[in-house]
Formats: structure tokens, sequence, C-alpha cells
């Protein structure tokens, strides 16, 4: 998802202090997905899917729309800090779950839940 709504989100004027911030993890997500297709790949899987069109448009265009209610960085900030914190959740869920005997796999979700708790702790410098 982030690496749909990153680019989105640096396209907002609001966004410019906190370019460095989103590109270098816009970087990391498309790492992160060449990482993950190119694991699922060497395991006999397809290409994993994204999210679907509907919802990286739907994002976008709320992103658009709460940037004209309040075009501040912070609340930029927060809405990104929001998308994160999504993330945590939906991994850590999974990482509680997980059942599988694939330490690999394990390994990866534990290093993307401390990514995004970093990237959180990035963002929340410009609320």
């Amino acid at each position: 998802m982030g690496v749909g709504a990153i680019p989105q989100a640096m396209s907002l004027p609001q966004s410019r202090a906190m370019v460095p911030a989103l590109d270098r993890q816009l970087r990391e997500y498309r790492a992160i997905a060449a990482q993950s297709q190119a694991y699922a790949r060497a395991h006999g899987r397809r290409e994993l899917r994204g999210p679907g069109t509907a919802a990286l448009a739907m994002s976008a265009a709320m992103l658009r729309a709460q940037s004209m209610l309040d075009p501040s960085t912070s609340r930029l900030a927060e809405r990104m800090i929001q998308g994160s914190t999504m993330g945590v959740t939906s991994l850590t869920r999974q990482i509680r779950d997980y059942d599988g005997e694939d330490t690999e796999v394990l390994d990866f979700a534990k290093k993307q839940l401390k990514r995004e708790e970093k990237n959180i702790d990035e963002l929340k410098k410009f609320l």
C-alpha cells in the first residue's frame, strides 16, 4: 500500500519538508516488495498481489480530499502515521497467527514490523 500511497503524498505541497523521509520509505517499500516477490517465486508461488486498483484509487482520493480540508504538514504526517499503524497492526496479527515452520518468513515479517515502527517514529517529528 505504501508503494502506491507515498507518491501521492509526495505530490502534495505540504509534503516538501517530509520528502526525504517519504522518499526513503518509498525506496524501502519497493525493495521489500521485490524481496517478497523473489521469495514467492523461489518457493513456487506466482506473483503476489498488492492492494487492488480500487483500494489505491480510494486511498489517493481520500488523501487529496483530506489535504484540502487541512493542508498542514502535521496533518499529512498524521495520515501517513495512521497508514503505517495499520501496517503494524496487520503485521503483529499475522506474526502472532503464523503457524508455519518457515523461520525466514517469520524473520522477514518481524524486520518489516520494526521498519514500520521506525517509519512512525520518523514521521512523528512532523506532527
